[in-house]
C-alpha cells in the first residue's frame, strides 16, 4: 500500500507557499544564520548534531533515516556519518540543492528532496528503520495530524520515530538581561489561524516578507502521535535550547544555551520517541 499525501486547505497552502519564498531566500542571503554556522561545523569534519538527538536517538549504523525537514542537511548527512542511509526532505529547493553540494562535498551517499511535507508522499513511497526531525520544525506545520500520520506511515513496523523541538511553553516567557516574565503574545494551544510575522529577506534594506507558523501544546503533539497509532516511549523536557533565545541565556560548552542560574529551570526543548507498532 503507498504512502498518501495529506490534504490541507487551500488557504495552508497559500501560507506554505508564502513560508517557501522566504526559507529559499533565507538559504541563499542569511549566511550568518546558525544553520550557516552548523554546515561550516559538519564541513570542518564534526557532527552538527547535538548531544540531546545523537544519546536519545542511539545506534543508527546500517539503518535507513528519514529526515523530515533537513533545511541543508548537515544533520542528515552528520546521521550517514555514524553509519545510516540517509535521506532527506524540506520545503526549501535552495536547501535541498545546499544539502545534495555538501553530500558531494563530503563525498556521502545520501537523497535529498525538495517538497512540502504533505506532499512528500507524492515523490517518495518507501519505509525506513528511523523517521527524524529537529529543532524549529513543528511550527511550520499548519496540520498536526496529518503530519502524525504521514510520519507513521513512512516506518517500517518496529521503527522509530524521534523528534527534538523547541517547548511551546517557551513562547509564554520573555527574558531580558535581569531576568524572566510571564507574557501571552500567542496562543499556547493550536489554531487555525497562523501567526503572521513580517521578516526581512536580507539585511535591514532587504525586502519584507510575511512569515506564517502555528503553536501547539505539547499535549496537542502527544496527542497526535497516539492518535496515529504511535507508541510513546517517552517524553523528555530540558531547560536548554540550541540558540540564544533569550538574552539572560549563557552559552555552555556542548553547544546548547543554557539558563545562567539553577533557579531558572523552565523547559525550552522536549524530545518524543516513539515506535510503530
Amino acid at each position: 500500500m503507498g504512502i498518501h499525501p495529506t490534504v490541507v486547505r487551500p488557504m495552508a497552502d497559500e501560507y506554505i507557499r508564502a513560508n517557501r519564498v522566504v526559507w529559499d531566500r533565507w538559504t541563499l542571503e542569511a549566511t550568518d544564520s546558525e544553520h550557516h554556522r552548523d554546515v561550516a561545523l559538519f564541513r570542518d569534519g564534526s557532527l552538527s548534531l547535538r548531544s540531546i538527538e545523537l544519546r536519545e536517538v542511539g545506534d543508527v549504523a546500517g539503518k535507513t533515516l528519514l529526515h523530515l525537514l533537513c533545511n541543508m542537511g548537515c544533520d542528515t548527512l552528520s546521521w550517514a556519518r555514524q553509519g545510516a542511509h540517509v535521506t532527506g526532505a524540506d520545503i526549501s529547493s535552495a536547501a535541498a540543492e545546499q544539502a545534495r553540494s555538501l553530500a558531494a562535498e563530503a563525498g556521502i551517499a545520501a537523497r535529498f528532496i525538495c517538497s512540502d511535507l504533505y506532499a512528500l508522499p507524492e515523490v517518495l513511497d518507501e519505509r525506513f528503520d528511523i523517521v527524524f526531525t529537529s529543532y524549529g520544525a513543528l511550527c511550520w506545520l499548519p496540520d498536526l495530524e496529518g503530519w502524525a500520520r504521514i510520519v507513521r506511515d513512512y516506518l517500517k513496523p518496529g521503527g522509530v520515530f524521534y523528534i527534538v523541538d523547541m517547548h511551546p511553553t517557551a513562547s509564554l516567557v520573555e527574558s531580558d538581561e535581569s531576568g524572566l516574565r510571564i507574557r501571552v503574545p500567542n496562543a499556547y494551544f493550536h489554531t487555525s489561524q497562523p501567526i503572521r510575522e513580517d521578516v526581512r529577506a536580507a539585511g535591514e534594506d532587504g525586502e519584507t516578507l510575511p512569515l506564517y507558523s502555528w503553536s501547539y501544546s505539547l499535549g496537542e503533539v502527544i496527542s497526535a502521535l497516539l492518535a496515529a497509532g504511535l507508541r510513546l516511549e517517552y517524553v523528555h523536557e530540558f531547560p536548554q535550547t540550541f540558540y540564544q533565545q533569550f538574552p539572560s541565556l549563557v552559552p555552555g560548552d556542548d553547544r546548547y544555551w543554557h539558563w545562567p542560574s539553577p533557579e531558572n529551570t523552565l523547559p525550552l526543548l522536549f524530545s518524543i520517541r516513539a515506535t510503530k507498532e
